[in-house]
């Protein structure tokens, strides 16, 4: 009898916390992106996400090999339990209007997504800053994908660049994760 009341508590904790499961996925970790030792902006990265930072390195054009462009810091984060999504962030050097940003972009846009078909840009405020966000269609690494870039203009004559890239077929389950960090950008003031 004891043996079975144990065996019913144990099974009743796990249907309860699988039931609460869903709201885990609601929090996140705060994370500063730093120009040197000089914090540029602030965002949450939701839990069960997986976030691999890098430093100034230089990205291969998927067509030339010989062709290098400098990309700053880059934050990379991709769901723990769903392939075919990846979020960046990245503040590049030089860049320090939203204009600049769709320069930007284009000059790099082809190491991201080759055969791209992009939807005018549109404006946008995230926690107060002036933000530019476009969408699209493309390839990238031989598959179909679909991607959205938000450039958000930050003080101190800097930008964030946030790009979302998600494979045909992936599991959209994610995209509220998805909205939720981009929403949460803000300047280190």
């Amino acid at each position: 009898m004891r043996k079975t009341i144990i065996e019913f508590v144990r099974r009743y904790a796990i249907i309860a916390a699988a039931s609460i499961y869903p709201f885990a996925g609601l929090a996140g970790t705060p994370v500063i992106y730093t120009d040197g030792s000089k914090p540029l902006f602030e965002m949450e990265v939701p839990d069960f996400w997986s976030l691999r930072t890098g430093g100034l390195r230089d990205l291969a054009s998927p067509e030339q090999s010989d062709d290098f462009r400098d990309i700053s810091r880059l934050f990379g984060m991709t769901p723990d339990a769903h392939e075919g999504i990846w979020v960046g962030v990245i503040s590049p050097f030089g860049v320090t209007t939203l204009p600049e940003a769709r320069a930007y972009l284009r000059d790099i846009g082809p190491f991201l997504v080759q055969d791209a078909a992009v939807e005018p840009p549109k404006a946008r405020r995230i926690n107060g800053l002036n933000a530019s966000s476009l969408s699209g269609t493309g390839r990238r690494e031989g598959r179909d994908v679909s991607f959205t870039v938000l450039a958000i203009d930050l003080p101190g004559a800097r930008v964030a660049i946030a790009a979302v890239v998600i494979e045909a077929g992936a599991d959209l389950a994610p995209i509220g994760d998805v909205n939720a960090m981009l929403a949460s950008i803000q300047a280190v003031r």
